[in-house]
């Protein structure tokens, strides 16, 4: 194998990789704004006593949950391609740094969210960790 290819495949590789762990983020994030949705629906059919429309908000749960479990995707063959055009040794190695910077980036939030998880933490997480340092403990909410 060329160290074009390698570079190309490298690069494949690593786009591939950081868009699926956005896509899956931003899927986490889209799931919790349905279930809010879908359990405020359920609570107004519950109120209203429509045993039809329950039983189809239930689905739509559960439905919702399967869809983002693993999401499939891909990366545009065109943009590797376009690449491939203007391929000199300068272009490869701009190829291999921009995938060694995909990889590298990729590493360091990995580290960041591991060690330093206050970054990540929600709001109510910080003071309830903030509360159990000084010796209070927050009610629980019900």
């Amino acid at each position: 194998m060329t160290a074009a290819s390698t570079a190309y495949k490298n690069l494949h590789n690593q786009l591939l990789i950081n868009t699926k762990q956005a896509v899956k983020k931003q899927n986490a994030q889209s799931l919790k704004k349905t279930l809010a949705l879908l359990n405020y629906q359920r609570l107004n059919a519950i109120k209203s006593k429509d045993a039809d429309k329950l039983i189809q908000i239930n689905n739509d749960i559960k439905q919702a949950n399967k869809d983002t479990e693993d999401p499939v995707v891909s990366v545009d063959p065109l943009l590797i391609e376009k690449l491939k055009l203007s391929e000199t040794d300068k272009n490869i190695k701009h190829i291999q740094d921009i995938a060694n910077f995909l990889s590298y980036q990729r590493t360091y939030q990995e580290l960041i969210e591991r060690y330093n998880p206050g970054l990540t933490m929600t709001q109510e997480d910080k003071v309830r960790k903030t509360a159990n340092r000084v010796g209070l403990d927050l009610p629980e909410q019900k």
